[in-house]
């Protein structure tokens, strides 16, 4: 009997001993999304939407690297799209990616497909990335360890050794090996905060997350592309997502992005990426390639790979018109995808640019202006169309002596649930029903003070200014 009570007060220390590594455990699969860096956000949404059945069917899926997270807007181009692209990744973390959506979900009807030069001709997959927010099933390591043996050569064949398993059971099991420094730095870093709002707007979002930007390129020296090459690992990858496709009944649209200006592509490069093509298609009938503008302006970019915010829009823009046939939903735009365009709009530094964003949306423009005649200039320096115009805006049973003026996208008239009211000499006070408020003053120097208004979601988006001087609207303040 003592005997079994020693056993008894040995397995109890033990527990204790040990029990910080089971928390530690427990956290880390529980609470994954609140302690995460800030770089493994986006990949686990990504994971997240392709390991379980989701709310809504969706017709158009997007796969690629960061390149191609960044180009595709849902909000431009359709509710019904997901862009599950992941940074860094490869044509390897596409297929399962693909793999896992399909376990889940309904088959889409169009997949949009881009992969950078580099992430094609080198042997990569964000396999660390994967384990770590626990993409990859144990079948489907084994699959990724025998492709590696197979196919690949160079660093990537360093994952093919005696720590391959060892590293995933690692992450399999949610070990403070993995994760410690996770855990570590969650409090310090306020990362459940962080993390969460984050998530949210890559939510909103429907998927997009990477180099959100209006940062300009500045280009320092011209970018020669002489040959184009894919790896046989990413071949081999590449063909089974085709396969897969083929099998569910999906058209595969391989879309080779815009590059900036100083991109010099040589004939051999050109005939290279025509020749793989062809050659990757033959035998497929549901997919087709296309090399979709090949040069834009540096201000379309944020380096010499990613579009920033303007770039993107105007991509997305001609690729909805390319595809009139994928990309037709009707002009009705839901709450959240609203919402998904105010963040736009609010992080816009250009009003000509502003202005494109709520082109026919449900949007109402506040201007107040004392020192520039906007109704005079407006054309010339935003280039809007004809069919949206400004309007004076009468307040009480005058129009006001300010120059405050009115712009509905959509073509509504000024909604009854907006009041504006003078506010001194040089202000005006924009109300909402629902008791949002904001105070438009007048700029010290010529330009404008305005206010966007979200009709649907019934909020303001941004308050802002745009000075003007020598006939043009400068960036938005």
């Amino acid at each position: 009997m003592l005997k079994m009570h020693k056993w008894i007060r040995l397995l109890y220390k033990c527990i204790l001993v040990s029990a910080p590594l089971w928390l530690a455990v427990i956290i880390s699969r529980l609470c994954l999304l609140y302690i995460v860096g800030e770089g493994y956000v986006g990949p686990l949404w990504s994971r997240n939407h392709t390991a379980s059945a989701q709310d809504k069917e969706y017709d158009v899926l997007v796969l690629g690297d960061s390149v191609a997270n960044s180009a595709y807007l849902p909000e431009v181009l359709s509710e019904k799209i997901l862009n599950l692209a992941v940074a860094g990744s490869s044509t390897a973390d596409g297929y399962y990616t693909l793999s896992n959506y399909l376990d889940h979900n309904p088959a889409p009807k169009d997949i949009f497909i881009s992969y950078m030069d580099y992430h094609l001709k080198d042997d990569t997959i964000v396999w660390d990335v994967g384990n770590y927010i626990h993409k990859y099933s144990i079948e489907q390591n084994q699959e990724i360890y025998d492709a590696i043996d197979e196919y690949a050569s160079g660093e990537l064949s360093e994952l093919i050794s005696d720590n391959y398993w060892r590293e995933v059971y690692y992450y399999k099991f949610y070990t403070p090996i993995k994760y410690s420094h996770a855990l570590e730095y969650t409090l310090i870093e306020n990362r459940p905060k962080r993390n969460k709002a984050l998530y949210d707007s890559i939510t909103r979002r429907n998927g997009r997350y990477s180099t959100i930007t209006n940062q300009e390129y500045e280009i320092k020296e011209d970018v020669g592309y002489h040959s184009f090459y894919v790896s046989k690992f990413n071949e081999y990858y590449y063909r089974k997502i085709l396969d897969l496709c083929s099998e569910k009944g999906i058209f595969c649209h391989l879309i080779k992005l815009p590059l900036p200006e100083n991109s010099e592509f040589t004939k051999y490069y050109s005939t290279d990426v025509w020749d793989y093509y062809i050659y990757l298609l033959n035998g497929y009938d549901n997919v087709d390639f296309r090399w979709f503008h090949t040069r834009y302006s540096s201000e379309y970019f944020m380096d010499q790979y990613h579009l920033n915010n303007h770039g993107s829009f105007r991509s997305c823009r001609e690729l909805k018109n390319r595809y009139t046939d994928v990309f037709n939903d009707s002009k009705k735009y839901s709450p959240d995808t609203l919402l998904a365009i105010d963040e736009d709009i609010a992080g816009e530094n250009i009003l000509s640019e502003l202005l494109k964003w709520i082109d026919g949306k449900p949007y109402t423009i506040v201007f107040l202006d004392n020192n520039v005649d906007l109704g005079e200039n407006y054309y010339m320096c935003l280039g809007w169309s004809e069919e949206r115009d400004v309007v004076q805006l009468q307040i009480g049973d005058k129009l006001s002596e300010t120059a405050v003026y009115y712009l509905s996208s959509d073509g509504r008239d000024f909604p009854k649930d907006i009041t504006v009211e003078e506010v001194g000499n040089r202000g005006i006070m924009v109300n909402l029903s629902n008791g949002e408020s904001c105070l438009l003053e007048s700029t010290s120097e010529p330009g404008v003070s305005f206010a966007v208004i979200d009709n649907v979601n019934n909020t303001i988006v941004c308050q802002r200014e745009s000075l003007f001087s020598d006939f043009k609207f400068s960036k938005i303040l």
